[in-house]
């Protein structure tokens, strides 16, 4: 059986570790499963740890100079077994501007489509409907 990559937004992280109230639990269930994967069958940007900690940071008066929250959100998403971290590359950055014309999303939406196409992901996990422009099928 083959598993097809699934790209993982920032905000199912937001969601799942900042407690969301509606979202929370749709989000835990989506990182129960990524953290039970024995394959890296789930994948996400490098940018996401960034953007995770910068949205905590701003949702619970923490800041990114803060050691411990650092380290505590960083080894919560790099503890996850069947997720995988892309990194950044110009050529992502490129192809986000025409994605953002073509889709009309904004850069950072952009951002992690072109690292979901660049991995050839089949679906995207996330809340944002924003996606549903696109070419990618988005679960949440």
């Amino acid at each position: 059986m083959v598993n097809h990559l699934k790209y993982v937004d920032v905000n199912i992280f937001v969601y799942w570790l900042g407690g969301h109230p509606i979202f929370g639990e749709k989000a835990y269930k989506w990182i129960k499963n990524i953290s039970e994967t024995s394959h890296k069958t789930y994948v996400t940007s490098t940018l996401t740890i960034y953007e995770t900690l910068l949205i905590l940071a701003g949702l619970t008066g923490k800041n990114l100079g803060d050691k411990k929250f650092v380290e505590e959100v960083f080894e919560a998403l790099t503890s996850l077994k069947g997720l995988a971290f892309e990194n950044l590359e110009e050529t992502d950055f490129d192809r986000a501007l025409n994605l953002l014309k073509k889709f009309k999303l904004d850069y950072e939406d952009a951002l992690h489509l072109a690292v979901a196409f660049k991995v050839k992901a089949k679906e995207i996990i996330s809340n944002d409907k924003d996606f549903d422009k696109t070419t990618i099928k988005r679960r949440f």
